[in-house]
């Protein structure tokens, strides 16, 4: 019988591949936990337009990931005597402004908050694999 997987399955295949697998198989175990649908002509519709919605949907996050990287991202923060910063910039930080900016992104990904003045480069993660990175300035405050 063929199916069209609504999930990956271990072992079967991906979201949205047509398998040809046991009818007991079929209707007895993913039909009925939703897992895969017979794959019959709306079915299959519903794959072709899956698929002209992921192509597009990779088509924007690749333009975003490369308008991020014209994209500076300045903070001002207090430091003391010795240029030592008060507090520090969390990814949850850079994900607001970016967001403000008009980026609709999944994450970003830095590994320790930031402390030191100057630039920093710092990777955004689009989905789908999909990756760019973006300059953060932190700058002091003259006071």
């Amino acid at each position: 019988m063929k199916i069209l997987l609504l999930q990956d399955i271990k072992g079967i295949g991906r979201k949205y591949d047509v398998k040809e697998v046991k009818e007991g198989y079929a209707r007895n175990f993913l039909l009925p936990r939703k897992l895969a649908v017979v794959a019959d002509e709306r079915a299959l519709s519903m794959k072709a337009e899956s698929e002209i919605y992921e192509r597009t949907l990779l088509d924007k996050n690749r333009a975003l990931a490369k308008d991020i990287e014209n994209q500076a991202i300045v903070f001002k923060v207090k430091t003391g005597d010795k240029k030592e910063v008060f507090g520090s910039i969390k990814k949850e930080d850079i994900k607001k402004v970016l967001i403000d900016r008009g980026f609709d992104i999944v994450d970003v990904i830095l590994p320790h908050p930031l402390k030191k003045i100057g630039d920093h480069s710092v990777e955004i993660a689009f989905g789908r694999g999909i990756k760019g990175r973006a300059m953060v300035t932190l700058q002091s405050i003259e006071e």
